[in-house]
């Protein structure tokens, strides 16, 4: 067996229209407009200048089923760009791009191939030699919930190394549409060598050898949870058939998250040089890209009374992102979370003989219970009942998070009524 490269990559999204960003700053919506398509002539970059032999795309090259015209166009043109090269692209569409979608009349170029929606094998070759073979299956429509992985065949040779191309959620990932559900068992059965996944944006390997199976996430973050370095994988594979692989980002405006704690703080300038400190530090980390950032304040001190006032944290924000205003790269503040809390000792303050001290004792007790937990969900679930207004109904997780904000504000209320 030859030894050759291949670059895995899935979920472009390209023309990802991320909603809701460019409302308060054009600059913001531009480079976000743009990110997906140079984060895809990053990839294309990648696959030429690590002199890879093909390119592997596991689904949701674009971000809707109609995809645009101009989406297509430089799709097409970044695939030339691998034909004249010499690379082969092998393309699955999944549930955001599914055949049966708006597409325009593209010609492809020579040596891309893009899957149906039955599995087949195609070969790939390199100097006259069989040195892969792929197989793939494409989505029909949105939703599909059929296992695919048991519609694929065992390889044909056994000399041959082989990748399975597929866009589906192993091990019922949570935070993801469960399409194409199948498990690490169903995969590991197939005989196939590296089974190349997307749908999961998070970059993860689910099994290391025998075979191969690997999510490299997406190419380019297109909201606050998905912060962190997105990209590909570039894939060698030696004479015994046996596998490496190698992240390399490929984004070019990266999501974070950040917190900073008001402990220790006294004054609002203070704060405002802590803000700056902590984006002045996330940019040198994205090395070069922009950085979309949410950040939270967090902690106990002084400071929290003072954030309570009117406009105190959105006067904050706009000075983050004032800040910034003339810089490239830059951070752009998306929003600014106040979780800070008054400098009461609940603990403490419970086990004083008082109205307030009891009142925190029972709260606290209610805070450890299930069944307070339950009859508090039961208590808000008529406002969701049916998502009439749109809402998800909430879990245990948020109906938590209420009651202990909730308790904080009580605390605060009677110790200042005191």
């Amino acid at each position: 067996m030859d030894s050759f490269r291949f670059v895995h990559a899935a979920d472009l999204h390209i023309d990802s229209p991320f909603a809701g960003i460019g409302d308060a700053d054009n600059r913001v919506a531009n480079r976000l407009r743009e990110a997906t398509y140079e984060a895809f002539q990053n990839l294309v970059d990648l696959c030429v200048n690590s002199e890879a032999d093909f390119l592997v795309i596991a689904g949701d090259v674009y971000d809707g089923a109609d995809r645009s015209v101009r989406a297509q166009l430089r799709f097409r043109d970044g695939l030339s760009r691998l034909a004249d090269a010499g690379i082969q692209t092998f393309v699955v569409h999944g549930n955001h791009d599914p055949l049966d979608g708006w597409q325009s009349s593209i010609s492809w170029p020579q040596g891309v191939h893009i899957f149906g929606a039955t599995p087949e094998w195609v070969d790939v070759d390199k100097n006259g030699k069989t040195i892969a073979a792929v197989q793939g299956i494409s989505y029909p429509t949105r939703e599909v919930t059929d296992n695919l992985a048991t519609r694929f065949s065992p390889p044909q040779s056994g000399d041959v190394f082989s990748i399975g191309l597929l866009h589906a959620n192993v091990g019922a990932i949570k935070a993801h549409e469960n399409y194409a559900p199948c498990t690490v068992e169903d995969l590991s059965s197939s005989g196939i060598d590296y089974w190349a996944l997307g749908h999961v944006h998070t970059r993860q390997t689910l099994k290391r050898s025998a075979p191969v199976i690997a999510y490299p996430g997406n190419t380019q973050g297109r909201h606050p949870n998905e912060t962190g370095a997105r990209g590909a994988l570039i894939v060698d594979v030696d004479s015994n058939g046996e596998s490496k692989s190698e992240f390399v980002a490929l984004d070019v405006v990266r999501w974070e998250r950040d917190e900073v704690d008001i402990s220790g703080i006294d004054t609002i300038d203070q704060l405002d040089s802590m803000i700056r400190q902590h984006t002045d530090n996330l940019s040198a980390q994205a090395e070069g890209r922009d950085v979309v950032l949410r950040l939270t304040l967090a902690g106990r001190g002084p400071m929290h009374e003072q954030l309570a006032a009117k406009s105190a944290v959105q006067d904050l924000l706009e000075a983050a992102r004032d800040s910034w205003s003339g810089s490239t790269p830059w951070v752009w503040v998306e929003m600014i979370v106040d979780s800070t809390r008054p400098e009461i000792d609940m603990e403490a303050r419970s086990k004083q003989d008082d109205f307030l001290g009891a009142t925190l004792k029972r709260a606290l007790i209610s805070s450890i219970e299930e069944d307070e937990i339950n009859r508090l969900t039961e208590i808000v679930s008529d406002v969701y009942s049916g998502r009439r207004n749109g809402l998800d109904r909430p879990d245990d997780e948020q109906v938590s998070a209420w009651a202990e904000e909730a308790r904080w504000y009580l605390a605060e209320l009677l110790e200042q009524g005191k």
